[in-house]
């Protein structure tokens, strides 16, 4: 429950904040989103991971759609891609890196400042 309520999150926070804001901002709300809603590392990184993967390749895409595919076209004879599908998908994986790993780095910052307990003979 906490997994999809983070992805959510991180997802509306970023798309908000990234209004406003340079690209580098879906550092800073996955970052706090995870810092503020603990998980396992890997929850934590695959919550990031989706939600802003999801949300860079569907502005993405939207863009794509609204400018009439242009920009793509001219994008992919610079890069040299066959498809400008591949394009969408790979603003998709860099979004997705860069939101997993600031949702590890928010949840692993957290994990610094717990106190682990200490095994009772009871426990």
């Amino acid at each position: 429950m906490i997994f999809i309520l983070r992805l959510i999150l991180i997802s509306v926070l970023c798309f908000a904040v990234g209004t406003i804001m340079p690209w580098w901002s879906v550092i800073l709300c996955s970052v706090v989103v995870s810092f503020f809603l603990p998980g396992h590392n890997f929850n934590a990184f695959l919550s990031g991971f989706l939600g802003v993967g999801m949300l860079w390749m569907v502005m993405a895409w939207k863009f794509d759609m609204e400018s009439g595919s242009n920009m793509s076209i001219k994008m992919t004879e610079l890069f040299k891609i066959d498809d400008p599908i591949l394009l969408i998908v790979g603003t998709g994986v860099i979004g997705a890196l860069v939101g997993g790993f600031a949702a590890f780095i928010g949840n692993s910052f957290r994990q610094i400042f717990i106190r682990k307990k200490k095994a009772s003979f009871y426990s």
